[in-house]
């Protein structure tokens, strides 16, 4: 997770250049959260001039979930509604309140399973090199021995699994699969 620096409507250039380092790690995320002020009068302008900047970046095809903060003290509605509508991916919040956040976590929850494959693996027990590093990049569901072979399920990200695809018997194409 990284954080990065609140975007104000037409960011100078010179700012955003200074801040590029820490906004390419954007383009590396699994997905983005982009965290808006529900409640500021310029709470559209501010989200479009992120949205912007993650374009320069080629960022803007990560999935994001925007997560609209301040929702009980906003006093327009209608523009909630546009931004809900607008960002289909949208989770309303009160950080000072604390609510909202099982809505947040389940968003988030839900982007990470899609980059996450249930495999079933069956490694021969020469080659235990291979389960070791199945059991450091994923999470170890069930492991049997049988005959000469490990047999291992496993949810794995999706980016390991072309790793072991020679020990694949069966795919899932995510966590809830």
């Amino acid at each position: 997770m990284i954080d990065t620096v609140g975007f104000i409507r037409k960011l100078p250039h010179l700012l955003v250049a200074a801040f590029r380092s820490t906004l390419e790690e954007a383009t590396q995320a699994d997905f983005l959260l982009h965290l808006v002020d529900v409640s500021h009068p310029m709470a559209e302008e501010q989200a479009e001039a992120s949205c912007e900047v993650l374009k320069e970046l080629g960022a803007e095809k990560k999935p994001i979930i925007t997560v609209l903060n301040k929702e009980d003290k906003i006093e327009n509605k209608a523009m909630l509604f546009r931004m809900q509508h607008k960002y289909p991916k949208t989770v309303t919040i009160s950080a000072l309140n604390k609510t909202g956040f099982e809505g947040m976590l389940k968003a988030m929850m839900e982007e990470l399973k899609k980059r996450r494959q249930t495999v079933l693996l069956r490694v021969p027990q020469k080659d235990y090199h291979i389960v070791s590093q199945v059991i450091s990049e994923g999470h170890l569901l069930t492991q049997e021995y049988e005959e000469n072979d490990i047999l291992m399920k496993v949810e794995l990200p999706s980016s390991f699994v072309s790793k072991v695809k020679r020990y694949i018997e069966s795919v899932s194409e995510n966590l809830g699969g």
